[in-house]
């Protein structure tokens, strides 16, 4: 059922809550190394993340649904998606509105981070606001370049549709990177800063575009057994329908359909872009962890990397294991931590394990249950129940 204009402009993309836990994660981590908190810096925290995921957020993600409004309209899965409402003939009206709440939100942003001045929140909620922007008009420019052209089966990559993967991680960054700013300084701390940075704006690749490569299937059709995707080129999608080419070509069973299918709980190739990303993600992640508990420089760092990044790799080729393989992989690194002399090395393992857990958890995903992260538990509820009543069949 499609959403109401009423409904979509009080919160646009209720889905994408599932990623409010990124900036709660940094401003814990710092909080853990520090060993407690007072409650001003608690409260100046909580209030920049309402402000960041309510209004700074929202706002963008109306930007987005407004540039992208004639090509949503023609989505195949438009009222699910929840973009923001058509038919197409009530555009200008839809769109008006949408900027209209656009200013509101900017506007009681800023007004909210002047007002309250004892949290001093107006530098540091305007340096978000300005990232989260600064990105989002890096991705429209270059999504503007990727799409529209090529609406035949599975596009070919061209630079444009590499820089529209690669700058969708950037997000993820500022969620990371700002949480764990309102714990610690990290001005002073450059080698921590850009550790956080990489591995947070890596994540954001490989949960974007893994989860792009669910809604490729939109798009597609089965034929037999074997999967066909097809697009418009004015359905601008070429940079969804491009990831398709590392997602198995084959459905093992049809039971539910595409909508039901879960194809990343299958091993995919190293080489695809969100399995690339882990790797960057987890080599960064283990590297931002010694760094938070210790400033050590050289082959200990060294050391974190290569086997933040090996047992990310695992994890990324574990297919319906990885779950198993991420408790497993998190207690080997604590545990080689632990042996190299890291100071509180259940900590420095926090950021990796958030890393890989995140991937397990969105890897589980299908087409129905994205942004619909219990709809996932459901659904291994039902495989048990499925499989213990053909064991009794059987016997």
């Amino acid at each position: 059922m499609a959403r109401s204009l009423g409904a979509y402009l009080v919160l646009p993309r209720p889905g994408d809550a599932i990623k409010w836990w990124i900036f709660p994660l940094g401003f814990g981590l710092g909080v853990a190394l520090h060993r407690g908190v007072d409650s001003q810096v608690l409260v100046r925290a909580a209030v920049a993340w309402a402000l960041l995921e309510l209004l700074i957020y929202q706002a963008r993600y109306q930007w987005n649904d407004i540039r992208g409004f004639a090509a949503d309209q023609r989505h195949p899965d438009a009222a699910k998606r929840g973009r923001l409402p058509g038919p197409i003939e009530h555009g200008p009206r839809n769109i008006a509105a949408s900027w209209a709440m656009i200013a509101l939100r900017l506007g009681l942003a800023a007004t909210v981070a002047v007002s309250v001045g004892s949290l001093q929140l107006a530098t540091p909620v305007f340096v978000l606001a300005l990232a989260v922007f600064s990105i989002a008009g890096a991705y429209e420019v270059v999504r503007s370049l990727a799409t529209g052209r090529d609406g035949a089966g599975i596009p070919e990559m061209t630079p444009a549709i590499v820089g529209v993967w690669l700058v969708v991680g950037g997000g993820y960054a500022v969620r990371a990177v700002g949480g764990l700013a309102f714990a610690l300084e990290l001005g002073d701390r450059p080698g921590l800063l850009a550790a956080c940075i990489i591995a947070s704006w890596a994540f954001g690749v490989a949960f974007v575009t893994g989860r792009w490569s669910l809604e490729s299937l939109a798009f597609a059709r089965l034929e037999g057994a074997r999967v066909r995707w097809s697009a418009s080129a004015d359905q601008a999608r070429e940079h969804t329908l491009a990831l398709a080419r590392w997602l198995p070509e084959e459905v093992a069973s049809a039971q539910g359909g595409l909508d039901r299918w879960q194809p990343l709980l299958r091993r995919t190739s190293l080489g695809a872009p969100w399995n690339l990303a882990l790797v960057v993600s987890g080599a960064s992640a283990a590297v931002a962890g010694r760094l938070l508990v210790g400033r050590e420089v050289g082959l200990g760092l060294g050391v974190a990397a290569m086997l933040g990044g090996v047992l990310a790799a695992v994890v990324a080729l574990a297919g319906a294991r990885r779950p198993l393989l991420v408790a497993l992989s998190a207690a080997a690194l604590a545990a080689s931590f632990n042996a190299l002399g890291s100071p509180r090395a259940v900590l420095a393992a926090v950021p990796w394990v958030a890393v890989g857990a995140a991937h397990a958890w969105f890897s589980a995903q299908s087409l129905a249950t994205l942004g619909h992260p219990l709809r996932v538990m459901r659904a291994r509820r039902d495989r048990r129940t499925g499989a213990v009543d053909a064991v009794r069949a059987v016997t």
